[in-house]
């Protein structure tokens, strides 16, 4: 009779830590998964060349290229993409700030993590605030 007493409260316990082991386990790669870097290839080669041109339109008069190379994404090292992207298009065109299409500025953006040599993926940098919010910037 002790025995069994002893097996049925053993049971309750095992059954809550292997639970917790497997909440914990589910909640910690799905955070994983959900937060990506600009290492993680979130560009394509495209957008970049777009990026360019939204450059030379709108930008080089008053920031050459080099300008938006090593120290300046460094500054923005371990920060979400959407925070230099609400920058940028609350800030410019400096004599038109906010003029540009959503998708012109994520292909700047493209063109600048392009500049600094992080890798291009396959897919578009999308221009919503929630996936920009979830990819952290590192600078190379």
């Amino acid at each position: 009779m002790i025995v069994g007493a002893i097996s049925r409260s053993r049971f309750p316990h095992q059954l809550t830590l292997t639970l917790a082991a497997i909440l914990l386990t589910t909640t910690t790669t799905t955070t994983a998964a959900e937060v990506r870097t600009t290492a993680d290839g979130v560009y394509s080669s495209e957008q970049a060349k777009s990026g360019f041109d939204v450059h030379q339109k709108y930008c080089a008069k008053c920031h050459h290229q080099s300008y938006y190379q090593g120290a300046f994404l460094q500054s923005w090292q371990n920060q979400p993409v959407a925070s230099l992207y609400d920058l940028i298009k609350l800030k410019m065109p400096e004599d038109r700030p906010g003029a540009l299409r959503p998708r012109e500025y994520a292909a700047l953006l493209a063109f600048v993590f392009e500049l600094n040599q992080l890798p291009a993926g396959e897919a578009r940098l999308g221009h919503e605030h929630a996936e920009m919010q979830s990819i952290l910037i590192t600078a190379p």
